[in-house]
């Protein structure tokens, strides 16, 4: 049985794709003439507050509001998952923590799963989206969703 692991592997180790800070600290400063068009550009989401578990899931300790390609969700406290879902090394490379857009966004995917008329291949859609706009490298979130949308895959086949 081929496994979500072997298309990922060799994703993050070929392109280099390793956690970064969270995006508050990743900013980049842009020349003053550039500077204009992106303030008009859509507020990043809100952050969650999660908390990991002892398990090493994580929990929604506030109501998160996610407003995202024109609508609003509102994931309620007490929602718990597990996150990135995969084998410890790989969580870590992808970047996996309370304070990681990646897990934000990975917790956003699983939590869509439980509301009704959202089908897997929109969740997975919604997670890229979501990746990029809390400022995850366009690079990375294509090949997280790339992932993704293998492990959907391979649910459906089974």
């Amino acid at each position: 049985m081929f496994r979500i692991c072997h298309i990922l592997t060799p994703c993050v180790f070929i392109v280099g794709c390793f956690p970064t800070s969270p995006s508050e600290t990743n900013r980049h400063f842009l020349p003053v003439r550039q500077l204009a068009s992106t303030c008009q550009s859509p507020a990043r989401p809100d952050s969650p507050t999660l908390k990991r578990l002892n398990n090493g899931h994580f929990r929604v300790t506030k109501p998160w509001t996610v407003q995202l390609n024109g609508r609003r969700w509102h994931v309620p406290a007490g929602y718990a998952t597990n996150g990135i879902t995969g084998p410890s090394w790989l969580r870590k490379t992808l970047g996996n923590g309370v304070n990681h857009p990646e897990t934000w966004a990975a917790v956003f995917h699983d939590w869509l799963f439980t509301q009704p008329g959202v089908s897997r291949a929109q969740a997975d859609r919604m997670f890229h989206d979501l990746l990029v706009a809390y400022g995850v490298p366009p690079l990375k979130a294509r090949l997280m969703h790339s992932g993704v949308s293998a492990y959907s895959a391979s649910k459906s086949i089974r």
